[in-house]
């Protein structure tokens, strides 16, 4: 049987008009395609709109249970036959062009496990792969034999750091991960801005600390110890002079680090 690709999409309380038009961007591509919605409602009209492709799943979780687990359950659902798996989330797209050269990259280089499209922003004319020890997981394809073998992403961390302990994960085991000029992963975001960096929920902090301390703690970083750590400063800086909403910042990156220290993983509840 010809091997295929394939391609799982996180959603959570998506707009509905937005991410059609970034799915429809790179949807030609796939020979099929999960859409995995984290949203606490079913969506009808993404479903009636989705119902209508050839080779498109949706499954609606009816809850928020974490990017790793909604991540995993779609690799699950896609066909044997797939062998190569690319992962994007609702805001993010990129052209055919761009994928194809990904793909026969990596098809015809044995060398890598996984290969990312480039999020700088630079139109490079020239396609290189330049090593690397982490990629977020929008825009990257992975062999599905690795992440099988792996055992998929982490779900006890929930949000933030999942995709790069996978890719911690493997590069511990050997495996090589790379990053393609020449290509470009797009983001459409509606997401406040501040100093270039889009500005998040203060909850998210609690997320980013908690999971950056268990990973440490647990030595599952692979030798990116001061790299994670130099992460957490640059944030606690950000969020607190940068940022509004500052008590309620300081209270979730409090939070985080107790909870990392004592081990507490899942999502954050209370």
């Amino acid at each position: 049987m010809k091997n295929k690709n394939g391609a799982v999409c996180v959603l959570f309380n998506p707009n509905v008009r937005e991410f059609m038009i970034n799915f429809n961007h790179y949807k030609p591509f796939f020979d099929e395609l999960v859409v995995v919605d984290n949203s606490d409602v079913f969506n009808h009209d993404l479903a009636r709109q989705l119902a209508l492709m050839k080779n498109v799943t949706y499954i609606s979780l009816g809850e928020n249970k974490g990017i790793g687990y909604a991540q995993n359950l779609g690799v699950l659902h896609l066909a044997a036959s797939i062998d190569k798996i690319c992962f994007f989330d609702q805001d993010s797209w990129t052209s055919v062009k761009d994928l194809e050269k990904l793909f026969s990259l990596l098809s015809a280089n044995q060398t890598y496990s996984m290969l990312a499209l480039s999020t700088d922003g630079l139109q490079s004319k020239r396609t290189n792969v330049k090593d690397v020890d982490e990629v977020i997981s929008s825009g990257s394809i992975v062999l599905r034999t690795v992440f099988e073998k792996l055992g998929g992403f982490d779900e006890s961390l929930f949000i933030d750091f999942v995709d790069y302990e996978f890719c911690w994960r493997m590069r511990a085991s050997g495996y090589r991960i790379g990053i393609v000029s020449g290509t470009q992963l797009h983001h459409q975001t509606n997401s406040q801005q501040v100093l270039k960096h889009t500005k998040s929920a203060p909850f998210r902090n609690y997320y980013v600390f908690r999971n950056a301390i268990l990973l440490i703690k647990q030595k599952l970083v692979f030798n990116r110890s001061s790299y994670v750590v130099g992460l957490l400063l640059k944030r606690a800086v950000f969020e607190i002079v940068f940022n509004d909403n500052r008590k309620s910042r300081i209270h979730f990156i409090m939070r985080g680090i107790v909870d990392g220290v004592k081990g507490r993983c899942g999502e954050l509840v209370g």
